[in-house]
């Protein structure tokens, strides 16, 4: 319910749970209404407070002459921190903080960028945007940093800030062909040998048959089985996100959130192999329960340590490529399992769209465009198949 007292404006709550506060205030002789937003009452009710004191002391100019890297914290904090991912809203404040905020780009007034300007700020970048000095960031990084600034004049356009989003006219890298590194069909054999008698083989046969992203696997919850229907769904993805401890300390934390995208809730079918082993392993699990009972975290997580939290995903990756040296196959990383898993449906003539759909790509461009030297050896196979059928009929 909106609330009004002593000139403070006007504050209510919005329907997801945030608070916000608008109010008018005097820029350059010409009354305009801004708003604040908050976790809570109390914090949007000192944010307009704190613009109304200073209003009454000249400090509030109008909004096209603030710096850009002023107008994109105002922009990160009112209009993406509600509508982002938790995870996707940090990695755009840590390229924030990285590559624009106190540089001469960050300082320059809304008003004043140009195309040129920011087609030179990302040539640079390309050149020599490594924090560490050792040479440019990616294309891929050059086009996320974009994707944050053209945001940010694209709504300052929308707020009649500037007369034009310059974002637009500039040119950017190419994408970036992503190197895939998949097992072969005899190597995922060896692996799955190996790792038998390993604590993590029930996660590594379940990434075999499924192409599972590593924070979906390790956020499955045994009601997300289906063992009569021979499906799994899912529902969550574990991810690690920062974590400011009341004493102000920096850290991070794992926890449970809905998967990227709306294809991401996905199902998928299990054969006869993986539910005999995730029943196994259910039995397994409930008897490491028992033992370890005073201790245990009951998350009713499929795959879990041995008092029941999380398995961090840097253990996974460490435990993965252990048994990579075991079974002589050179470093992969895990997601590559999930490249195998296409790879080797897309090389027995599987539809792309069926692999976009157990992949939970949000689109078939991105299943196309990841796999695409797969699609073409396929092609090339079936001329090479079609050639054999006729020429020996």
């Amino acid at each position: 319910m909106a609330k009004r007292s002593n000139g403070e404006g006007t504050i209510f709550k919005r329907k997801d749970g945030y608070w916000c506060g608008s109010c008018y205030i005097s820029i350059n002789g010409i009354p305009k209404r801004k708003y604040v937003y908050g976790k809570t009452q109390k914090i949007v009710k000192e944010k307009l407070q704190e613009m109304q004191e200073a209003t009454k002391n000249g400090e509030v100019t109008e909004s096209s002459n603030m710096k850009l890297q002023d107008w994109m914290k105002e922009w990160l904090e009112n209009y993406k921190r509600l509508v982002l991912k938790l995870t996707t809203y940090e990695n755009y404040i840590l390229y924030f903080d990285t590559h624009i905020y106190g540089t001469n780009l960050g300082n320059t007034p809304l008003n004043k960028i140009t195309t040129t300007q920011l087609q030179a700020f990302y040539n640079d970048k390309l050149k020599n945007g490594r924090v560490d000095g050792k040479g440019g960031l990616s294309n891929r990084s050059v086009r996320y940093l974009h994707i944050l600034i053209s945001g940010a004049l694209e709504q300052a356009y929308k707020n009649d800030l500037i007369n034009k989003n310059v974002s637009k006219s500039v040119i950017l890298p190419s994408k970036s062909q992503k190197e895939i590194h998949p097992l072969t069909p005899e190597e995922v054999q060896k692996l799955l040998n190996v790792a038998r008698d390993d604590r993590l083989y029930p996660i590594i046969l379940l990434e075999t048959f499924s192409g599972l992203r590593k924070g979906e696997i390790l956020g499955l919850h045994w009601n997300d089985i289906d063992f009569e229907g021979k499906k799994l769904y899912v529902r969550h993805s574990l991810c690690r996100v920062q974590d400011v401890k009341s004493d102000g300390e920096r850290g991070s934390k794992l926890i449970l959130m809905e998967p990227k995208t709306r294809k991401s809730q996905r199902s998928i079918p299990l054969n006869d192999i993986v539910i005999t082993v995730l029943k196994k392993h259910k039995k397994d699990q409930s008897e490491e329960k028992m033992l370890n009972r005073d201790i245990y975290i009951d998350n009713n997580i499929v795959f879990a340590k041995e008092n029941g939290d999380f398995i961090n995903p840097r253990d996974l990756l460490r435990g993965f490529q252990k048994l990579l040296v075991q079974a002589g196959i050179e470093k992969k990383r895990f997601h590559d399992m999930r490249h195998t898993f296409a790879s080797i449906l897309l090389n027995e003539g599987e539809s792309p769209k069926v692999i976009q759909e157990l992949l939970g790509h949000s689109t078939i461009t991105t299943t196309m465009d990841i796999y695409s030297h797969v699609i073409e050896e396929t092609k090339i196979n079936s001329i090479d198949k079609l050639t054999e059928k006729i020429m020996n009929s």
